[in-house]
């Protein structure tokens, strides 16, 4: 008859699994210190480029009217253009597109200069406050367009004389109101579309 031994552990074979379980443990413990990715509990995204449905809905029944829309089949986009922006290819001007990515919950703005030459220097004079400053685009992915139209945008609120530069001439770029007003109209109903502070 066989011993019923067989059925309990040994002492070394518990000796073991009690240090392998608070090594374990430890192990866990140690590694906690460590993470430095912290959950994100504020119920936002950190994705300035997100896009939810009811705002991309919203944007494609009420705002998209009021755009040229073409459709890039190739990379699941569509573009949208303000349709009241200046369109001569021979007019200097700096236009706007919103990129709405149909596989991704996401929307870019682009920047698209007339001519299309980089880096794009533009130079704003204030002549009230006798104050000036440059800004410049040098191209790159979204995230580039993005960080250059929020530096844009505050300005665009100011009375400001613009000139576009490449460092031995200079022209002068958005005088008229209807090149400066479409480009407001582009960034904030890409704000709304993404729910971006202005």
């Amino acid at each position: 008859m066989p011993s019923s031994s067989n059925d309990t552990f040994s002492p070394e074979m518990v000796k073991i699994l009690k240090i392998f379980g608070l090594g374990s443990v430890l192990f866990v413990f140690l590694l906690s210190f460590f993470n430095e990715r912290k959950a994100n509990n504020s119920g936002e995204d950190e994705n300035p480029m997100l896009v939810a449905d009811q705002d991309r809905l919203f944007f494609k029944n009420m705002r998209a009217p009021y755009y040229d829309i073409e459709g890039r089949e190739d990379a699941k986009i569509n573009i949208y253009r303000y349709g009241k922006r200046i369109k001569s290819p021979d007019f200097p001007t700096l236009n706007l597109s919103i990129l709405l990515n149909r596989v991704k919950d996401e929307a870019y703005i682009f920047v698209e200069p007339n001519p299309e030459y980089l880096p794009l220097r533009l130079k704003w004079r204030n002549e009230s406050l006798s104050d000036s400053g440059e800004l410049v685009f040098y191209g790159g992915d979204k995230f580039a367009h993005y960080d250059f139209v929020r530096k844009l945008y505050p300005l665009l609120e100011d009375n400001l004389a613009w000139e576009r530069t490449d460092g031995t001439s200079s022209t002068p770029i958005l005088e008229e109101e209807t090149a400066r007003e479409a480009l407001k109209i582009t960034i904030r109903d890409y704000d709304r579309l993404t729910k971006n502070p202005k």
